[in-house]
């Protein structure tokens, strides 16, 4: 392997995958381990079924491109974030090389960003032309190699252009003010720098809980799969938490010598989880009360939200590395699978409450990382 090759990944693959461990590791227990075991269905059996849907369902495929091209989007963050670091500027040397060297260098780079993309769309590739359909089969190849080529060609044009900035639409959004609440300092991060990972998580929260409620048959009234499967997608908000503590304690540690009460500081929280539960809490209401019973939309919301403060008020006991914090999250859902399955979910949304109030009073001021 080249120089070349040895600098780029050592620069830009493996800070990728590294932080963005937690992520994959979440992915790929949804995909490979937690799903197939409840579903019940042989491990290929499942994954064929839900190709043969991606297949077969128009919208269905055209979410799976696009939770893709945010998937593409994330890394090109990555990588434009990275050229315009300081201590990177070294990898403006790039620009000495030959440029259509250059642009092979960044497409390789980009193809191994892609690598769980361009391995899972090898398994659709080999399945959609067992049933016949290459014409989705092209699709699927042809939007890849976009993302591929389309994405060293712009990790190009920064490396040749260092100083040019986009202005983003994000920033008309967020007006300077003289006071602004605490909370707000979380949302504007995530709208400028978490937007993806956001999406993502709603993408798969709001749908899951939308169309296996909807698809549900009018013999039996039975939500425990439906809430297990929801679940996930609440608790995939962990990823998301653990960033925004990271960012409160690395640049906003301020906050906490401000001559605030613990009350005031705990409803910052308290609203900002409320503001994320948003998109969930206006699918369930769209679902009520035609296909949700009163009871149980409310259900659904206390227990998600309950687990939003409980998620949060366990990085105040320690900052948990992120494959530390997935293992907890994990040992979370099996926890509500086993209250799900005893009927006991109203228990456990109470102990959730319960612990994050405790926790957060506890040990906020003791806590230090």
């Amino acid at each position: 392997m080249s120089i070349s090759r040895t600098i780029l990944i050592k620069s830009f693959v493996k800070p990728f995958y590294r932080q963005h461990a937690g992520l994959f590791v979440f992915l790929f227990t949804l995909m490979f381990g937690v799903v197939s075991v409840i579903d019940g269905a042989k491990f290929t059996d499942y994954h064929f079924s839900l190709i043969q849907g991606m297949m077969k369902n128009q919208f269905f495929f055209l979410l799976v491109l696009l939770l893709w091209l945010l998937y593409a989007k994330k890394s090109d963050q990555f990588i434009v974030a990275i050229l315009r670091r300081p201590d990177y500027s070294f990898l403006n040397i790039l620009s000495l090389l030959n440029r259509k060297y250059l642009y092979k260098l960044m497409t390789w780079i980009q193809f191994l960003l892609l690598l769980p993309l361009v391995l899972y769309a090898c398994i659709i590739l080999v399945a959609g032309c067992y049933m016949h359909e290459y014409t989705k089969c092209l699709l699927v190849f042809i939007f890849l190699t976009s993302l591929c080529m389309i994405g060293s060609a712009r990790y190009l044009f920064i490396i040749y252009n260092p100083g040019r900035t986009a202005f983003s639409f994000t920033d008309k959004l967020l007006v300077k003010k003289q006071k602004i609440p605490y909370w707000s300092i979380f949302v504007r991060y995530i709208l400028k720098y978490k937007k993806l990972l956001f999406t993502g998580i709603k993408l798969y929260s709001c749908l899951v809980l939308y169309f296996m409620v909807v698809n549900q048959t009018g013999v039996s009234y039975d939500l425990r799969m439906i809430l297990l499967f929801y679940s996930l997608g609440i608790l995939g908000h962990g990823i998301l938490i653990h960033q925004l503590r990271n960012l409160e304690e690395t640049r906003l540690r301020f906050y906490r010598s401000m001559p605030l009460l613990l009350l005031n500081r705990f409803a910052q929280y308290a609203f900002l989880f409320f503001l994320l539960m948003v998109p969930e809490i206006i699918t369930i209401i769209f679902l009520t009360p035609q296909y949700l019973h009163y009871k149980d939309s409310l259900l659904f919301i206390l227990v998600s939200y309950s687990m939003l403060l409980f998620l949060n008020s366990l990085l105040f006991v320690k900052f948990f590395r992120m494959i530390d914090y997935l293992k907890i999250i994990l040992c979370i859902f099996f926890a509500e699978y086993i209250a799900v399955l005893a009927g006991m979910t109203l228990f456990l949304m109470a102990l959730f409450f319960l612990s994050a109030i405790c926790i957060f009073r506890y040990y906020y001021y003791r806590f230090e990382r």
